[in-house]
């Protein structure tokens, strides 16, 4: 099972169609399963969907409700996967006082007739006290679902970070270990501490991990991880 993690940029004002042609290739070039998206804004997200929706399913919700207004600062963390849907839901996270609403998108895949929840999402950037709180949330959703589990997305948070290693720890006691990378993410960063994460639960083994560094069209790097599920 291929899974992957992309901020892939949002770039509304500068948008050339080239940017999904280079995410398709990413996608079917590494036969990835299952693609969590982070930065994804309606037109993007219209290309994505002309341009995979023969051989994935799209699922997740915008933060906001009007595309038209809010286009420029309107996202979407979408899960993408080839394998079938059994169920999606987007959960709106705590915000405030920042003005950028996050969410994380849940979806709940059948592999070989065992259910999988998949999460995906993106936090906020300079409010401690608001990641924090999205965090706890995050942990009070997964905590209460007995389902093995992946959560991935943009973080915006280093593994020094105090509050992540936090949730690290309690999310440990849960039995889900978040990947160790050693590499950055995100690209204009001086020191090899990645803010992009992959967390998986024990019923998941790890065959290869990477940061991929060839593909250009974000400030972001991939994180692509090969897994077999142990069941």
């Amino acid at each position: 099972m291929k899974i992957s993690t992309f901020n892939i940029q949002n770039d509304s004002k500068t948008y050339k169609r080239k940017k999904v042609d280079e995410l398709h290739n990413y996608i079917y070039k590494n036969k990835i399963d299952i693609i969590g998206l982070q930065e994804v804004f309606p037109k993007v997200d219209k290309d994505i969907k002309k341009d995979l929706q023969y051989d994935y399913k799209i699922n997740g919700k915008f933060r906001f409700l009007s595309k038209i207004l809010l286009r420029r600062i309107n996202e979407k963390n979408p899960i993408i996967t080839n394998y079938e849907v059994v169920s999606s839901k987007t959960y709106h996270l705590p915000s405030f006082p920042s003005l950028t609403k996050r969410i994380l998108t849940h979806v709940v895949i059948k592999y070989k007739d065992k259910e999988i929840s998949i999460y995906n999402t993106h936090l906020e950037v300079y409010i401690p006290s608001v990641k924090t709180k999205q965090l706890d949330k995050i942990y009070e959703i997964i905590k209460n679902d007995d389902r093995p589990k992946v959560l991935m997305g943009d973080f915006n948070l280093k593994t020094n970070n105090d509050i992540f290693t936090s949730f690290i720890d309690k999310m440990e006691e849960l039995g889900i270990k978040r990947i160790e990378l050693n590499e950055k993410t995100f690209k204009t960063s001086k020191y090899k501490r990645e803010i992009d994460h992959i967390f998986l639960s024990k019923e998941f083994k790890l065959k290869n991990k990477e940061v991929v560094k060839d593909l250009i069209i974000s400030d972001h790097y991939p994180v692509l991880i090969d897994v077999t599920f142990k069941g």
